[in-house]
């Protein structure tokens, strides 16, 4: 292998990673009880070692399953509140896509868009359903209070994902260099930064989206008269 010309891509990749790092401003991620809690706090600035390339791998691999588990919270929330709302298909389409992140692993920027997307024209449906003020009752009411909890996972989890994932970017930059003779590390981490970027790029959107729907759910399920105070924290909070 080239050693030159591969540490040249790995660089730009990396430089890459901080211009995709910069435009996500909006999210970050705070610590869940996880593996990933310690991983994060115990990150060095790329000494070299084995050890702290398996920390930056360690914080990748959990900050996907986080950003995925946020993903397939928000997704299940607005399934719930479709199908209380008498949106059938929309909410098993919605369904379907949430089930995908369960799995978790999902990194492509056009699926992540296509959901991005998925999630405004939900927040629309709900928007229409507010507009008709019909009151909700039985399994209709019962949806909506399953919601909530799920909203208010995904708002939580999802509401601090800049933070880290800009600060994983970062650590990864910083142990770029040193891996230069460990050419399977260094290859690694340098699918591990695409991962990286690819989502960082879209969480912008996608807070918008997440918040938006949020919102309009709030709303209707005030006007229902159901106890949104756990969610409504987790906005304002955030």
């Amino acid at each position: 292998m080239n050693t030159k010309r591969f540490h040249t891509g790995l660089i730009g990749l990396v430089a890459a990673g901080l211009l995709a790092s910069g435009q996500a401003q909006a999210f970050g991620l705070d610590a869940i009880k996880s593996v990933a809690g310690a991983a994060l706090n115990t990150a060095t600035q790329g000494n070299g070692n084995a050890s702290d390339n398996s920390a930056l791998e360690q914080q990748h691999s959990d900050l996907m399953l986080r950003f995925n588990a946020s993903m397939n919270n928000m997704l299940i929330a607005q399934a719930k509140t479709l199908q209380a709302t008498g949106n059938a298909d929309a909410a098993t389409q919605t369904m379907n896509a949430a089930q995908q992140y369960a799995v978790g692993g999902v990194t492509d920027s056009d699926v992540i868009l296509r959901d991005t997307q998925l999630t405004s024209t939900n927040q629309q449906l709900i928007q229409n359903a507010l507009s008709q003020a019909v009151a909700m009752s039985g399994e209709n009411r019962a949806a909506l209070i399953e919601a909530i909890p799920y909203y208010t996972a995904g708002i939580q989890e999802g509401a601090k994902l800049s933070g880290a994932f800009s600060q994983w970017i970062n650590n990864a930059q910083g142990a770029a260099g040193s891996l230069l003779s460990n050419p399977m590390a260094a290859a690694q981490l340098t699918s591990s930064l695409g991962d990286a970027t690819t989502i960082a790029r879209n969480l912008p959107a996608l807070l918008s989206a997440w918040s938006g729907t949020s919102q309009s759910f709030m709303s209707y399920a005030s006007a229902n008269q159901l106890d949104v105070s756990t969610l409504q924290t987790a906005l304002n909070t955030n």
